[in-house]
């Protein structure tokens, strides 16, 4: 897992219960304004953080290093409130309800469906005991009341290969494609992982080359743990 796969999954489930509501991601370079007829929720992602020396295990003669990490996510909910009637006669008011509701997520984030969600994406939120009010801090005018919440989430993130840099679908399984093919990807510590096959994974930013998975021949094919070797030699 990675933020990226973190970011999708909290979406997702923002999204699932959100249904009334526009969801979207802050802090991007162009985002389209908003109607004012729909409440408005907002994730940002915060620092990540994780250890300086992380579980390392030997996954076909290569080093595979897991880090447990973390990442900070803002939420925050914008709405117009509900609408009150004072008294017949009288103009009717909003009232500010983006506690309540924020109140109503936090109980579906600590619910057994969402840790359920949890558990199939391999990550864990922890949702705080604070909700915060924020409405004196609207300065957009499509908006009336605005509440937020800062959750954790926890991730196991893998630097693959002795370069650290290798691609998740460097993994092969033992099961085959529609094509005959092994199956790559998913869970590198999957009991059905049979090799793993140097791919460069190559960044947006310009990170990652094949000269840096050209090294990985450089590093040893097999590990010899109590007299026996991690990786059964084939026989010749």
């Amino acid at each position: 897992m990675d933020v990226k796969g973190v970011r999708e999954a909290l979406f997702e489930l923002t999204s699932s219960y959100f249904k009334g509501a526009t969801v979207m991601f802050g802090r991007q370079s162009r985002v389209a304004k908003q109607k004012r007829d729909k409440p408005l929720v907002i994730l940002a992602t915060g620092p990540v953080t994780r250890p300086l020396f992380p579980p390392t295990k030997i996954i076909d003669g290569r080093p595979v290093s897991f880090y447990p990490s973390s990442v900070t996510v803002q939420i925050d909910l914008f709405t117009l409130g509900e609408k009150r009637e004072l008294a017949y006669g009288y103009t009717a008011v909003m009232e500010n309800t983006a506690t309540d509701d924020m109140m109503a997520f936090v109980n579906f984030l600590n619910s057994e469906m969402a840790v359920q969600y949890c558990r199939r994406k391999d990550i864990s939120i922890i949702v705080p005991n604070t909700v915060q009010d924020l409405s004196d801090l609207i300065s957009d005018t499509s908006y009336e009341y605005r509440a937020m919440i800062e959750v954790t989430v926890h991730f196991t993130s893998a630097a693959i290969g002795y370069s650290g840099t290798l691609s998740p679908d460097s993994v092969h399984h033992e099961e085959l494609d529609e094509e005959g093919n092994p199956i790559t990807g998913g869970d590198i510590q999957a009991d059905d992982v049979t090799e793993l096959v140097p791919v460069v994974d190559e960044t947006p930013s310009g990170g990652g080359n094949p000269e840096v998975v050209e090294n990985e021949g450089g590093y040893f094919e097999n590990v010899e743990i109590n007299d026996k070797l991690v990786k059964e030699e084939k026989n010749q």
